[in-house]
């Protein structure tokens, strides 16, 4: 018995032991992705749908650009004044489409979409999307991030600018503006990492800024290593038990020891059966499932707002 705890012991320490390497294995497997700078007079403002004047469109630009150039990142905004009908994934897609032929893949961006397609029809249904890239989607976390959704706080402060008939887009803007300069300042939210589905990549975000990717899932090493600490308490108590059993005084032995089986006559015997068991086997489905919403394919990500 002594021995089998032992083993039991030595099993739990070099199992807490393993976990303990594997995290500082793990943390050389990430590869560092490019630092692109950014050109601040490469964020614009379109105006598709023509409901700012040349002024409000110039101080508008200006902010957008110094605003850029403060935070390091591109940022698009455009106003539209088309309609894309069909769901909503195809609204996101073409914000998607706008970042990639106005930035790099490995630009760091931002794009507000604006839906003002249906100006003064309240039949209509518009949606809104802010599009984040790379570094920005650590910043400006959506719902779908599993993360503090800051982009449905920034829509928040835009929709009582953006009323059905009586939208002030100059006005919500600049709301949006503002949010980007407040998340930024205040820093990275809860977001630990997100993945590229045409790459198979999985990027996170060091506390300095820099963008790793890896293979595989990143793992809650705080929680590995609870549960290896778990495991070496357990392996101590098993250890303390092992010793003081070691040393215990043995109990008196029972006369039945000194019996001889052949010398004993039962009047009755029966065999009692006093639990059942199944054994349950999981069946595998033969097709497999995926989950979806707010991501798109290269790996971008950010959030809706329907009105």
């Amino acid at each position: 018995m002594i021995k089998a705890f032992k083993s039991a012991a030595a099993i739990l320490i070099s199992a807490a032991a393993i976990l303990s390497c594997k995290v500082s294995v793990t943390a050389h497997a990430d590869t560092v992705l490019p630092d692109v700078p950014i050109d601040p007079s490469e964020s614009v403002l379109i105006d598709g749908a023509d409901m700012l004047d040349d002024e409000q469109e110039q101080e508008l630009t200006e902010n957008i650009q110094e605003t850029a150039e403060y935070i390091d990142m591109n940022i698009m905004v455009y106003v539209s004044g088309t309609a894309i009908r069909g769901s909503d994934s195809k609204t996101q897609m073409f914000c998607e489409e706008l970042c990639l032929d106005a930035y790099g893949r490995d630009d760091d961006s931002v794009v507000l979409y604006l839906d003002l397609a249906g100006h003064g029809d309240t039949s209509y249904a518009p949606y809104d999307f802010i599009y984040t890239r790379n570094r920005a989607r650590f910043y400006f976390s959506g719902e779908t991030d599993g993360a503090e959704d800051r982009i449905s706080a920034i829509f928040d402060t835009m929709n009582p600018y953006l009323p059905r008939g009586d939208e002030d887009p100059y006005t919500a803007i600049e709301r949006f503006i503002s949010g980007l300069k407040f998340y930024y300042n205040k820093g990275p939210s809860s977001l630990k990492y997100f993945y590229v589905p045409d790459t198979g990549k999985y990027i996170t975000m060091t506390s300095d800024g820099v963008l790793k990717q890896r293979d595989s899932r990143p793992k809650n090493w705080g929680m590995a290593m609870l549960i290896g600490a778990v495991i070496a308490f357990i392996a101590s108590i098993i250890t303390f038990f092992c010793i003081k059993s070691h040393y215990k005084f043995k109990s008196v032995p029972s006369s039945l020891h000194y019996l001889r089986s052949e010398n004993i006559k039962y009047g009755q015997r029966s065999d009692m059966f006093i639990r059942k068991y199944q054994i349950r086997t999981k069946r595998e489905s033969s097709s497999g499932s995926s989950g979806g919403g707010g991501g798109t394919s290269s790996g971008g990500g950010g959030g809706g707002n329907h009105r």
